[in-house]
This record gives structure tokens, C-alpha cells and sequence, in this order.
């Protein structure tokens, strides 16, 4: 036997992994297919329309990839979908990688984000401010026709870009974010350790394929050969769930409060339901505990971004038994968390500071025309906390969204946590204004769900600290938030200094 010299990266693989020679970085869609060499019969997605098995998918991928070829799609280029249906939207993205076409999933509305797409596909609803090659895609996209070449493979080196994926966005603008392969395998690698993901067989994946989190669940239950599942609406939701007997489920903080409404009408038929995993958002007391009156089951919260993928999780038991403002969870193996002063530098243990965030498959911001992705050294997602020794991440709230009182800072979530606690209120959000003396004054919003007391919001807030009493305390309809949850501060902001008669809170002892 001649002898074994030591490993070494190939070209386009990731010069940290000792990989034999040949060996190239494994496609996620690769992983999809071999699914069926074993088992073809087994159920691969459901939705309100049935199920489709893993053979049926894997007829469905190549089809597409024919019929993608056949319109035009060139390797290199960038396709968006705006395709509503799960099933077709899946088979197109994983067609669209075999031909090493790069995929975004958009909103019909987002037809004229500058991405340079060299064509759109749709479904139902045109898509808005393009003017380029929309394709409209039908069922015969998806059924195999007699005599039909084969769409030749074009694989995607380690580090080209094969995705974009478009941000929540808080700021009301959506940011896309690229991914490689390497990165991809890296999600699915690191998202299946997510709670009891490994263990669950029959997966209900809430958040659309747009977001970064619906995307590499899907693709993660995909890749190890889960059962996944889909739905229009919470009420389908429950059915869809039942009927497939789903023990896990991952909703946004929105979604969640959809399906509470519905076990509230309806109760019953979640029985198999063993975890739920929500991310976007903070989870109020409230919602946990209207939560637990029709659903007892664990929820798991995670920290994470587009950018830098999940970061910090745990229980919402765990959390409640920290009694830490703020805590988010436990930082993850494959990922660190520094606090940082303004110059970039960690601050020590328990201080607080600007987060910084480095984590296996980190991701970079796309620019219309890139080719390859260069995995970012660090990301700062604009959040203010800080690391304690145990490795529990506490965030006190976005940096845009500290008060500075005179030379006291103080996050505005902190506020929003705390009134959320109070009797009747439903959701909340606080904003500052520019006083008179040059000191920030604090607007409370809260949406009610029953009879609120005034005196106990500006209490509540004064328990955080002494001077941050509301000078009005305004009642809304909705917090405005994005598809996964988060408070859009904008719209927040101007929605409540447009309201020309605030309720001022009532004088107290205090």
C-alpha cells in the first residue's frame, strides 16, 4: 500500500477541511435526490392537496430543470420565483441549482428589487415592476414528458453564489443576503441540531421559502428524509398537522398567535406534537401563556439572522427560569458572541456592548453581478447585549433603538418586555422624541386585548429605570411588524406621531 500523505483542500473547498483528493463540497439538492435511491415511496412533502412521495418528488426536480433549460435559464444568471405553491416552488429551486442557475424567492410585489434577474418565474400573480421574461409556470412544469432530454448538470463551485435570500428587514427594505453551497451545507449541518429537529420525522414548516429560516428548515427535513409539510392558513395548519401526524412544528412570532386563535376556536387534533421552534422575534409572557392554555408542549426561541444563521437557543421554560431580562438563549456550539465597544473591540464577560456575531456558514451581502461569496469574518446584526459566563446571550434591544437620557442608556425593548407584562395589554412598542429641554420623551404604543390601566404601563416603565416615565401612551389596532414578527420602527414611529391626541398617563404616587 503506498503511503497516505496528509489531506489537503481541493480546489473550491474550504481550505479549513482536510478533504480527500476529488472530493467536492456536497450539493444540498444532491442530498434531496439520494433520498429516493433508498426509499422512493416515502412521503417527502404534504399540503392541503395531498402527499408527494420522494420518487415523485425527484421526477417533479428534473422535469423542471428540463422545462427550465427549454425557456432559456442560463448558469450564472439570477432567477427570482414568485411561486405560491410549496411544492412547485421547491422542485424549482432545486432545478434551478442543478442547472447552476441562482434562486431568490420574492413576492409577486418585488418584481423590481435591483438584483439583475434574468427572468421571473411565477405562478399566480405577475410579478410587479419587472419588466423583463416573466414565465408563467403550470403542472406540466412538474410531470415527466415522453422523449424529454435530460437538463445537463452544471454544478456550482463550493464558494459561487447558488442563492439569495432576502432579510426580514426592520427598516421596511428587504437586504439580500448570498449563499454558496458551503454555506448552505453549513446551515443544514448546524439547523439540525436545532432541538429535536434530528429526532422529528414529519416537520410543519410556517415561515414561507422567502425567508432565510423557511428555506434551510425545508431544506434540511429534505435533505435527511424527513416528511415535510406545508399549509395556506392556520386553520389548514391544524388539519395538515393532524392528518400527517407532525411532531414538530416552526412557526414566526406571528404565525404562532394565528394558530393560538385557532386552537382556541377549535381545539384538539395536535396530539403527535412534541416541540415548537419560533425565531423573528421576542415571545411575550402573554402570548407563551395563551400558548399554554390550548398547546402544552416545549417552545423553543432562537436567536439568529439571515446573516449568521441561528446563534442562541433555548426553552422558553429555560428563559422563564433565568428570570434574566432579556436572556435569548445559549449561544451554540458552531457560533461566538462578543460585546463590543464602539471601536470594534470585545468588551469583557458580562459587559454590555455592540453584538458581534462569527458562526459556521456565515453569509455576506449580495451586489448585483457577484459570483462568489467570500464568507464575512464577523457580522454586527445591530443589536446591544451582552455574553455572561455561562455562555447565556442577553439582549437588551437594537442599538437604533437605545435611549440616551443625559448620558443614561437605556433599550427600548426593555420597556416593551416590561408592559407587556401589564393586565390587558395584547402588544406594545416605544419610540422617543426630541423634548423641549433636549431630553428623549417616551411614547408608549400598545395594542389591547382587554381593560388597561395607564398608571401601571408608566409604572412598569419607571421600574426599569426612574426617568424613563411615558409622556403618552397610545392605543393602536396593530404594532407594525414584518412577516417574521419584528417591530418595523419606521412605520411604528410615524403611525404614532401622526395620532394628533396621545392619552396622556395619569398622574401617580410615584
Amino acid at each position: 500500500m503506498p503511503p497516505v500523505g496528509p489531506a489537503t483542500a481541493e480546489p473550491g473547498m474550504r481550505a479549513d477541511l482536510a478533504t480527500s483528493p476529488g472530493v467536492t463540497c456536497p450539493s444540498h439538492v444532491d442530498a434531496i435526490l439520494f433520498q429516493t435511491r433508498w426509499d422512493s415511496h416515502r412521503p417527502a412533502i404534504a399540503t392541503e392537496g395531498g402527499i408527494l412521495t420522494y420518487g415523485r418528488l425527484a421526477e417533479a426536480i428534473l422535469a423542471a430543470a428540463a422545462r427550465c433549460a427549454q425557456a432559456g435559464l442560463q448558469a450564472g444568471t439570477v432567477v427570482g420565483l414568485a411561486v405560491r405553491d410549496p411544492v412547485w416552488h421547491v422542485c424549482l429551486v432545486c432545478a434551478l441549482h442543478r442547472l447552476g442557475v441562482i434562486s431568490t424567492s420574492i413576492e409577486p410585489s418585488e418584481g423590481g428589487l435591483p438584483l439583475g434577474f434574468a427572468a421571473i418565474l411565477y405562478d399566480k400573480d405577475r410579478p410587479g415592476g419587472f419588466i423583463g421574461a416573466a414565465i408563467q409556470v403550470d403542472a406540466g412544469w412538474f410531470a415527466a414528458q415522453p422523449g424529454q432530454p435530460a437538463a445537463p448538470v452544471v454544478p456550482f463551485g463550493a464558494r459561487d453564489v447558488c442563492r439569495v435570500v432576502l432579510s426580514s428587514g426592520t427598516t421596511g427594505a428587504p437586504k439580500p443576503i448570498a449563499m454558496s453551497p458551503e454555506i448552505l451545507w453549513d446551515r443544514i449541518t448546524a439547523y439540525s441540531l436545532r432541538g429535536s429537529l434530528a429526532a422529528s420525522q414529519r416537520i410543519f414548516c410556517g415561515p414561507t421559502l422567502r425567508s432565510q429560516f423557511g428555506f434551510v428548515i425545508a431544506s434540511t427535513a429534505l435533505a435527511y428524509g424527513k416528511m415535510l409539510c406545508f399549509a395556506e392558513s392556520a386553520a389548514t395548519a391544524v388539519a395538515v398537522m393532524s392528518f400527517c401526524g407532525a411532531d414538530l412544528a416552526l412557526f414566526s412570532p406571528n404565525q404562532l398567535v394565528d394558530l393560538i386563535d385557532e386552537q382556541t376556536r377549535s381545539r384538539g387534533g395536535l396530539a403527535t406534537l412534541r416541540e415548537i421552534q419560533c425565531s423573528g422575534a421576542f415571545l411575550s409572557d402573554s402570548l407563551l401563556h395563551r400558548l399554554r392554555t390550548v398547546l402544552p408542549v416545549p417552545v423553543l426561541n432562537s436567536y439568529a439572522s439571515t446573516e449568521a444563521g441561528t446563534t442562541a437557543i433555548a426553552t422558553a421554560e429555560a428563559l422563564a427560569t433565568m428570570k434574566i431580562e432579556g436572556a435569548a438563549g445559549f449561544i451554540v456550539p458552531w457560533a461566538r458572541v462578543d460585546a463590543c465597544d464602539d471601536t470594534g473591540d470585545p468588551l469583557p464577560t458580562g459587559q454590555e456592548g455592540s453584538l458581534r456575531v462569527r458562526a459556521l456558514g456565515m453569509a455576506a451581502p449580495f451586489e448585483r453581478g457577484m459570483t462568489t461569496v467570500s464568507p464575512s469574518a464577523a457580522f454586527f446584526p445591530g443589536d446591544f447585549g451582552r455574553v455572561l459566563d455561562d455562555g447565556t446571550l442577553v439582549v437588551s434591544g437594537r442599538i437604533d433603538d437605545v435611549i440616551n437620557f443625559g448620558g443614561d442608556k437605556l433599550a427600548a425593548d426593555s420597556l416593551v418586555r416590561r408592559i407587556l407584562r401589564c393586565p390587558g395589554v395584547q402588544d406594545a412598542g416605544v419610540i422617543a422624541v426630541d423634548g423641549a429641554l433636549g431630553l428623549p420623551e417616551l411614547h408608549v404604543a400598545v395594542v389591547a386585548s382587554g381593560p388597561i390601566d395607564d398608571i401601571q404601563i408608566a409604572r412598569s416603565c419607571t421600574e426599569v429605570r426612574r426617568f424613563a416615565k411615558p409622556v403618552a401612551i397610545h392605543r393602536l389596532d396593530a404594532i407594525p411588524r414584518n412577516a417574521m414578527g419584528k417591530v418595523v420602527p419606521a412605520e411604528l414611529r410615524r403611525e404614532v406621531l401622526s395620532r394628533a391626541v396621545p392619552k396622556r398617563p395619569p398622574a401617580s404616587d410615584d
